[in-house]
């Protein structure tokens, strides 16, 4: 059996996170988008609705917010593994956030995703408010104009009325 390693107070065995890296290095390409926002991050094969496209890891814990910071808890600011730190901002996202074993985010399809597509989330459901998108390029026919955070997406948002949001956003919000 191999030892624990113990990151960011969790007990993680280095298998675990070999996997994970090795799993997010299967799925994605990290690459320029030919566009304003810069790197983005786009699917080396496809994905179903449900399927786990990409597996956070935290690299480190930030004391504040910053514009490539992911708020895991109320004012706690982490900074993630790549790939998920180029994921860009959409108004209409094909990935969601879901809570995982190593105290981050784990992406995953909310809707078919073919190859060569880029991959993207709403930041605004891990974020009360956020400071990363304070002009949105996304284009989609939804666009609110910024990232906006939290406490901006109206109740009847579709990631909201589905649960995908970061938890800590439940309490005291949800």
């Amino acid at each position: 059996m191999q030892n624990p390693h113990v990151e960011n107070g969790v007990s993680i065995l280095t298998d675990d996170l070999g996997c994970a890296r090795r799993i997010n290095a299967r799925n994605v390409t990290v690459r320029d988008t030919g566009d304003d926002r810069g790197r983005g991050i786009f699917a080396a094969r496809g994905f179903l609705p449900g399927e786990v496209v990409m597996i956070g890891l935290l690299n480190r814990l930030e004391k504040a917010r910053t514009t490539h910071s992911i708020e895991i808890d109320w004012n706690v600011h982490a900074l993630f593994e790549e790939p998920p730190v180029f994921v860009n901002h959409s108004c209409d996202p094909n990935l969601a956030i879901v809570p995982n074993r190593f105290r981050a985010y784990d992406f995953i399809a909310v809707r078919e995703i073919s190859p060569d597509v880029e991959l993207t989330w709403d930041y605004a459901t891990s974020e009360f408010e956020s400071i990363a998108v304070p002009v949105c390029l996304c284009a989609a026919a939804n666009c609110r104009q910024a990232a906006g955070g939290f406490s901006t997406l109206p109740p009847d948002h579709p990631l909201l009325l589905a649960g995908f949001y970061a938890p800590y956003l439940k309490r005291n919000c949800g």
